[in-house]
């Protein structure tokens, strides 16, 4: 730094740190800043004054040396000195601060002096804060977490948000430090221990906060979603899908057998089963047009990690009867509200469950189907009608249907439901109409400001 620009960086210091000190003929000498701390690389001054001292003013490091004066051998740190009116004001400069700097250090002149500690820190720098880790069910994973800083860092690891305590954990992770690398390994791999591991890197000294996010997912067998015996009721001539679930990695893959005689038949992939692109779940939707269709199916599920199987015993079960009535009770601009009576319906109870009867199969819930009614055109387009909205059994009866498009009027039907299967349709009648609510108070809203305005302009 040139000479010229040296005095205007000390004297713009000096605007700020400097104080205004009487003189009254006694000796002073002060350090003009408090204990600090720095960031390795930064320009930094600290300022000495002293009046009506026999002996120089001079700075010594930690190590107690003399700091000197700048020279082309000394040009990273040195002192300068200016002779104010009424005393001298000794700066000490760093050009580039280094760690090495850090430290206790005393501006001195005979038997005055004062001590001023500087910290200087590197702040810890993390090139990929996020990262993504495959490991093997049933072996062990290594995460690193590299955290090279001044002072030394305080790291913390944290799964799904919570803090891992290896101590109480011996048997499932341990935390090891090896010069700045911090490592952590979790033994005996599990699809239990996919998810988000965090290093939070702390340096409070520096007021200073990082984190590193490694998202870990394990090469691990299926696991179902469900039982591995399932009691499924169909209807005849109804068509009755039955859903395999389950979560892998890699994904599975799903196959269907039939069980007759001892002896299981692969099912052929064909349109009466759907399989999830990401194989999450599979359907195989089947038709019972006789005696013959019920009994044993399987789902097998496998990758090369290993294999499930889901069996599912089909049994004949009863067709729930339909509605008797359908009243609405209220609308709004995107619901409507129905009281449903089934006077053959044998409602579930919530504490009693789902009944085991195949003849008896109590009624779960009520499904609710609309479509726009269009003028001029009285019979229902059930193709394009709204989504199906399943609704489970409640105890007064009321269902609201929605989220629905106000102002409209539907035609709209209903039927009941059990583990079976459906119910034929009972049609809701008078067609039902959402109301133009939301559309009114709008409106309403629009008013009231035009009629506020209205009077405050005339």
């Amino acid at each position: 730094m040139p000479w010229p620009a040296i005095t205007l960086f000390i004297a713009a210091a000096c605007s700020v740190a400097c104080e205004e000190v009487v003189n009254d003929g006694e000796p002073y000498l002060h350090v003009m800043a408090r204990p600090s701390v720095f960031n390795v690389g930064e320009r930094r001054a600290i300022f000495c004054q002293g009046r009506n001292l026999k002996d120089e003013i001079n700075w010594y490091s930690p190590s107690g040396v003399v700091v000197k004066e700048r020279s082309s051998l000394n040009s990273r740190m040195y002192v300068e000195r200016k002779v104010e009116e009424g005393g001298v004001l000794v700066p000490l400069i760093f050009h580039e601060l280094k760690i090495a700097d850090s430290g206790k250090w005393t501006c001195k002149s005979g038997e005055y002096n004062e001590t001023i500690e500087i910290i200087v820190g590197s702040k810890v720098k993390i090139v990929n804060r996020t990262e993504n880790k495959i490991g093997e069910e049933g072996k062990s994973i290594k995460m690193d977490c590299e955290a090279k800083g001044h002072p030394m860092p305080v790291v913390q690891w944290y799964r799904n948000q919570r803090p891992i305590n290896a101590e109480k954990s011996k048997n499932k992770y341990v935390i090891k430090k090896k010069g700045d690398l911090y490592t952590l390994e979790i033994k005996d791999l599990s699809y239990e221990d996919i998810g988000d591991y965090i290093c939070k890197v702390t340096q409070k000294a520096l007021s200073h906060y990082l984190d590193k996010t490694i998202t870990l997912s394990v090469k691990h067998a299926p696991i179902l979603r469900t039982y591995e015996t399932v009691e499924t009721y169909a209807i005849f001539n109804e068509t009755k899908n039955i859903t395999c679930s389950a979560f892998a990695f890699p994904p599975p893959i799903y196959e269907w057998l039939r069980t007759k005689e001892s002896y299981d038949y692969s099912i052929p992939e064909d349109d009466i089963i759907f399989t999830d692109k990401d194989g999450t779940y599979s359907v195989l939707s089947l038709r019972v047009r006789s005696e013959e269709d019920l009994g044993q199916y399987k789902c097998k599920v496998s990758n090369n990690k290993g294999s499930k199987t889901v069996i599912f015993d089909v049994s004949l079960g009863n067709k729930p009867p339909p509605p008797d009535s359908v009243v609405l009770l209220k609308a709004n601009g995107s619901a409507l509200v129905f009281n449903v009576t089934c006077s053959e319906c044998i409602l579930q109870k919530e504490e009693e469950g789902v009944s085991p009867a195949p003849e008896n199969l109590t009624v779960i819930g009520f499904q609710f189907q609309l479509t726009p009614a269009s003028e001029g055109y009285p019979e229902p387009d059930w193709d394009a009608a709204l989504e199906i909205f399943s609704l489970d059994v409640t105890e007064d009866s009321s269902y609201a249907v929605g989220p629905l498009p106000n102002t409209t009027t539907f035609h709209a039907r209903v039927r009941s439901l059990n583990i079976a299967g459906y119910s034929d349709w009972t049609a809701i009648k008078p067609n039902p109409s959402t109301t133009a609510h939301a559309v009114r108070t709008l409106a309403t809203a629009f008013l009231l400001v035009l009629t506020l305005f209205a009077t405050w302009y005339y």
